[in-house]
């Protein structure tokens, strides 16, 4: 289980911007102040200057589209396949920024409005009938943000209204904005994103270590815990020092209350953490990261008639190393979550990582999610397993990485200016088997995967390569970026059906286009 929650403090509250109101900056380069709207990847489309102070008005404008082909896996024991022939991700972004800049020091005030006027996935797919396949959730319109702010000085910062979520490694609470950029070696393509009715109250950063601290309420509007008919709210608390600088740390604690369309209750704990470390070298740049989350509490939703209350005990640790020069570098991800290997004990230990933190392009995206899809449906079916548990429609993972110790390490290399080719394989392990309900229960409790296979602790090894143009428009500081990236999967003795065969080997091709106006 994985909630949305917290903000980064900095972007959130725009600290950064109200420290040197406080400080009675007078320079008049405002591209270089940090909330008079400079933006590290464009300009944007429209800006209006509104007098002194930096105040300004300005209309950003992103273009975005994957187009991406996937060939069969197979998909429960009696051989049925699913395949994503074919499946087209459009999305148009459209916002309106405004701020008072520096114009009321030591006050500044902010508004933001933001939609994707066009989201989501279209595809040509084929298979039998499934929960939430993967490419399957058709194009929509999506709000954003509708957030104002202010800020008196350092001293206290207010927000309330429609804002994104994010923190640390984006591995628990992640905004869907996070896109591949050069030198993360990402095979990233976020879409939709954690998105809360907030208030907040924050203060900072203080002192030479840049502390901060933020706390408020929120009523959940979407993120990927929240599925049709159900509601949550939370409240959180955050603190971080480092904020707005290379290195730090930072904690959130979150409690939140969930409830769904019969009113069976989910309330749990989430105590998140979070680091970055910088290294600057005579080689080049090297940089650590990390973020470890528990979640703990009771959920009246699970996958068995026996229980009425679960107790929820969930781990993930994310670990990141990076090293970059300006030819080449790598890139190292190191993810664990925790997974439950018996769905009848009355625990819940699935931790199951946002689906935009990116984890490879096939074996989380495309495989598992289209397994757990199948899955869900065949331990649901009332002609099968006579009555329904609550928690069946839980089951999919909807792109998450869940259950597995995973090594991603990746290589990058600029051939030409603006050309960066990257790759490397992805090792993905099971710290408990891999357990389908359905199967689980025709064989006893004894674990069977979804292929009915006695499932090892291997998952396989994923190969990706990718490679990315980057058009720079250096009058508007505009990018236009264009990729190509590929990704095979030689499956593991995890998923070795009933004959402990391994699945022939599937295959993704993804071509992807950003424009930053």
């Amino acid at each position: 289980m994985r909630i949305g929650s917290a903000t980064i403090i900095v972007a959130a509250l725009g600290i950064s911007g109200a420290a040197q109101a406080a400080d009675g900056d007078s320079k008049n380069d405002c591209a270089s102040r940090p909330d008079t709207g400079a933006n590290p990847e464009h300009r944007a489309f429209a800006r209006w200057s509104l007098g002194s102070g930096c105040s300004f008005l300005e209309v950003p404008l992103t273009l975005r589209g994957s187009l991406e082909t996937a060939s069969a896996v197979p998909v429960d024991r009696f051989g049925a396949s699913y395949a994503e022939k074919l499946s087209f991700a459009p999305n148009v972004r459209v916002g309106v920024r405004a701020s008072s800049g520096f114009a009321l020091a030591p006050v500044q005030l902010r508004a933001e409005l933001e939609e994707d006027v066009v989201t989501g996935a279209t595809t040509s797919s084929t298979g039998p009938a499934g929960e939430d396949y993967p490419g399957e959730e058709g194009l929509h319109i999506e709000p954003r943000k509708a957030v104002v702010r202010g800020s008196v000085g350092r001293a206290l910062h207010l927000g309330t209204g429609l804002d994104t979520s994010h923190w640390g490694l984006g591995m628990v609470a992640n905004d869907g904005n996070h896109d591949w950029h050069p030198g993360s070696a990402a095979f990233a393509y976020p879409h939709g994103g954690d998105r809360v009715f907030r208030w907040s109250l924050g203060t900072g950063p203080h002192g030479d270590l840049g502390i901060a601290a933020m706390a408020g309420a929120d009523r959940v509007y979407r993120d990927d815990v929240l599925l049709p008919g159900d509601r949550a709210r939370q409240f959180f608390a955050a603190a971080l020092v480092g904020a707005g600088k290379p290195n730090g740390f930072g904690a959130y604690v979150v409690r939140r209350e969930q409830k769904d369309s019969e009113n069976r209750a989910t309330d749990v704990w989430v105590v998140d953490a979070t680091g970055k470390a910088t290294l600057a070298l005579d080689a080049g740049k090297l940089t650590f990261e990390a973020e470890s989350a528990l979640i703990v509490g009771k959920t009246e939703l699970g996958q068995s008639v026996e229980h009425d209350s679960y107790d929820v005990r969930q781990l993930g640790a994310a670990l990141r190393a990076s090293f970059e020069t300006k030819k080449y570098g790598a890139v190292l991800d190191v993810l664990y979550a925790s997974g439950d290997q018996n769905p009848y004990d009355g625990q819940q230990n699935a931790f199951k990582t946002d689906p935009n933190y990116e984890m490879g392009l096939l074996l989380f995206r495309h495989v598992l999610a289209a397994e757990t899809a199948r899955g869900a449906t065949l331990a649901g079916d009332p002609t099968l397993v006579g009555i329904r548990p609550d928690g069946i429609d839980r089951i999919p993972t909807r792109r998450s990485a869940t259950n597995t110790i995973a090594l991603f390490p990746r290589f990058f290399g600029r051939p030409l200016p603006g050309l960066e080719a990257y790759g490397g394989p992805l090792f993905a392990f099971t710290p408990v088997p891999t357990v389908d309900v359905f199967n689980t229960q025709l064989a006893g409790g004894e674990a069977r995967n979804a292929l009915d296979g006695k499932p090892g602790s291997y998952l396989g090894t994923e190969l990706d390569l990718g490679a990315r143009y980057r058009f720079a428009d250096e009058k508007r500081a505009g990018a236009v970026t264009v990729g190509v990236e590929a990704g095979a999967l030689l499956a593991g003795s995890a998923l070795e059906d009933a004959s402990g065969d391994k699945m022939k080997t599937p295959f993704l091709v993804r071509g992807t286009l950003r424009a930053a106006l």
